[in-house]
């Protein structure tokens, strides 16, 4: 460890604590003065690892308030707004919160084994799955969402089937399966999926190949056919973005393709791959880690260059900015927990530059843990104080010494 490490670790313990409030962890208090579901359950990966009991109270305030959030249906929201005392759904929704709901409870009773958390919101969970079912379109086992229903909500459109919402799907049905057979609580059929098949599916639809189309075709034939057909099929070692009705987008969606290595998803020899294609695309530079390469440009029809125009500055998805292309620190930690789980070398100079990143300060400030920078620069364009940042870096620096953040979700 160094100096710069270390007190970048304990400023982050501080600023989730400064965050902290009678309904959960607020996603920063500096900006994002709410709620936000997956926000506040990426923080836990880092958080609940302390054992901290001010911050596992936190937790389960946070818990206990996005449980009621959840609608008729099921959805867990977007977001707690406490100021205006309502949930918020956003424009497209949030299928991504219902999931990280789900993995937020299993996390938090890791650590607690609190038997209240297998009562309501449990139940609450078990709602949240089954409305995640019910996006299932087209009975592939695999869920659909709109654009901008996950945390990729600006300018950068993907749809249907995407990477990002079917791993968390997985690790949300692992997680459900697991907290029911704590319980003594059920998800019947057919809700209830198999997780080694689903794992399977994930992995062929998004990394489709001639050789995989004959198990495709058993439950997606359309895909299979357009796979089969295909006299361009590029050879990639990482998984697709996402899958919609018009195309099988191949763009590098970082997050995604690390949490299939934790959830160990991924086979070992492909866990490699995905770890090598961040490296030699430069995706670590100048700070752990940019979210997608190539960044889309005007022209790329998963780009809305209209609404790029008409949204505020700091939300504006030009190349390199925010959702294309940018470093975000809180996918940082995952990278740095993903190179100490593969045994990399390199997992000590990326948490040492992670650090660096979560320590950008702008003027006249020195709380740190930026939303995002610049994928160029450096710059920090977004907001300080972010509860996500400071989360997954606990959890990186914690991996350092040999602790799994992802130890609970995993068979």
């Amino acid at each position: 460890m160094t100096n710069l490490t270390d007190a970048t670790f304990e400023r982050a313990i501080e600023v989730l604590k400064s965050n902290s409030s009678k309904w959960g962890i607020k996603a920063s208090a500096s900006y994002y003065n709410q709620v936000w579901a997956r926000d506040s359950f990426i923080s836990f990966l880092g958080s609940n690892m302390l054992e901290d009991v001010l911050l596992l109270g936190t937790c389960r305030k946070t818990i206990d308030t996005l449980a009621k959030t959840r609608s008729p249906l099921g959805q867990i929201a977007d977001f707690y707004n406490p100021d205006e005392e309502r949930a918020e759904f956003g424009f497209s929704g949030a299928t991504d919160s219902s999931s990280w709901y789900i993995i937020g409870l299993l996390n938090l009773f890791h650590y607690t084994e609190s038997r209240s958390l297998l009562g309501e919101p449990l139940d609450a969970a078990l709602d949240a799955y089954r409305w995640l079912r019910y996006q299932d379109a087209n009975n592939t086992w695999l869920i659909d969402s709109p654009p901008g229903a996950d945390w990729m909500d600006a300018a950068i459109r993907r749809t249907g089937k995407t990477l990002y919402n079917n791993i968390l799907f997985l690790m949300a049905t692992r997680a459900v399966n697991h907290l029911c057979d704590l319980s003594g609580k059920k998800v019947g059929r057919p809700l209830r999926l198999d997780e080694e098949a689903l794992s399977r599916r994930l992995s062929e639809v998004f990394l489709p190949s001639k050789e995989n189309w004959r198990e495709i075709e058993k439950y997606w034939p359309y895909l299979a056919s357009r796979v089969r057909e295909d006299p361009t099929e590029p050879q990639v070692g990482y998984y697709a973005h996402f899958v919609s009705f018009s195309k099988i987008d191949r763009h590098f969606d970082t997050l995604s393709n690390l949490l299939c290595v934790l959830a160990e998803v991924a086979s070992v020899k492909l866990r490699g791959s995905l770890i090598q294609t961040i490296k030699s695309r430069g995706l670590a530079t100048p700070y752990p880690v940019r979210v997608l390469d190539p960044p889309y440009q005007e022209g790329d029809d998963a780009f809305d260059v209209e609404f790029n125009k008409k949204i505020p500055p700091q939300h504006r998805s030009n190349p390199y900015d925010y959702h294309n292309g940018a470093v975000w620190p809180f996918v940082g930690g995952f990278y740095v927990v993903s190179l100490q789980r593969s045994g990399d070398d390199a997992a000590t100079s990326e948490l040492l530059n992670l650090a660096r990143a979560n320590s950008v300060f702008r003027p006249n400030e020195s709380t740190g843990f930026n939303e995002w920078l610049n994928g160029k620069s450096g710059e920090p364009l977004g907001q300080i104080g972010q509860s996500w940042s400071a989360g997954t870096y606990i959890a990186a620096y914690l991996s350092s010494n040999g602790k799994d953040p992802f130890r609970f979700v995993n068979p």
